[in-house]
């Protein structure tokens, strides 16, 4: 069922997704050959405004784009488990933890495509703005002397661990971005008026919180450890991997505590009128 769920979600949210992703793109090509006509004039003129206003919307654009993905994020969750929608929501025949996967991958699918097209979009202004041309083989060789040398130094399995450690974090952290506003949601829809306000309030109220757990632990907490006791027994890169791991477990320890928040208040305090 949870199949189901996310098909539905991917379908509602992909015809606004989709057009915002595939159109930013087409900007992508558009302010790197604007780029590159920037570079050959000197004057000011009409052809020169069109390119600035180009750029200008291709970073407008990219910023929208992020907006949209956060904002049908909230949407798609408080109209359809929040909102009238919720009545049939709760009475099909799907967990409560169904409905909330559903809403959470879905959200974080599109964040993750939101970053990669950001990633791919400045490669395309930069290739087609710069003029960037095929290395040659001496380049080549040298290119892949820095590669290989980089590997020795770290090894392969290091790199692996590294680079999987950071699609941890990032997707721990997403989720926590996502998890965070539906328990406020939840939370303030629990209350008979006023819901919004009070989702609002309980987002605030989450953010007030973990500041101050941060704050003690980092004036606290972390002034009494003896980090030098790592720096004698492991090396600066298994250090790193330590910080990762940190992070990751951080991540997931405030993706778990808000997935639980929002399942107690849909399950037991959800109130619809």
């Amino acid at each position: 069922m949870l199949g189901k769920l996310m098909k539905h979600e991917f379908r509602a949210t992909g015809r606004i997704m989709l057009p915002l992703l595939a159109a930013e793109l087409i900007l992508a090509v558009l302010a790197g050959f604007s780029v590159r006509g920037l570079e050959r004039m000197e004057d000011m003129n009409f052809l020169r405004a069109v390119y600035v206003m180009t750029l200008i919307l291709f970073g407008l654009g990219m910023f929208a784009i992020f907006v949209v993905a956060f904002v049908l994020m909230i949407q798609r969750f408080y109209k359809s488990l929040l909102r009238d929608e919720g009545y049939l929501s709760m009475t099909l025949p799907v967990t409560v933890d169904a409905q909330i996967w559903a809403k959470l991958l879905c959200s974080s699918v599109w964040f993750l495509a939101v970053a990669a097209l950001f990633f791919l979009s400045m490669f395309v202004v930069i290739s087609i703005g710069s003029f960037v041309t095929f290395p040659n083989q001496a380049e080549l060789r040298e290119f892949w002397r820095a590669v290989q040398a980089a590997v020795e130094e770290l090894g392969i399995g290091s790199i692996v661990l590294y680079l999987l450690e950071l699609f941890a974090v990032v997707s721990f952290s997403l989720c926590s971005i996502c998890l965070r506003c539906y328990a406020a949601m939840a939370i303030g829809c629990s209350a008979a008026d006023r819901k919004l306000l009070l989702s609002f309030v309980a987002y605030i109220g989450i953010g007030i919180a973990l500041g101050m757990v941060s704050n003690a632990a980092a004036f606290i907490v972390l002034p009494r450890v003896d980090t030098s006791y790592f720096y004698e027994r492991i090396s600066a890169d298994w250090f790193m991997h330590v910080v990762m791991l940190g992070d990751l477990i951080i991540e997931a320890g405030l993706s778990a505590l808000f997935y639980f928040v929002t399942r107690y208040f849909l399950k037991n305090k959800l109130n619809l009128a």
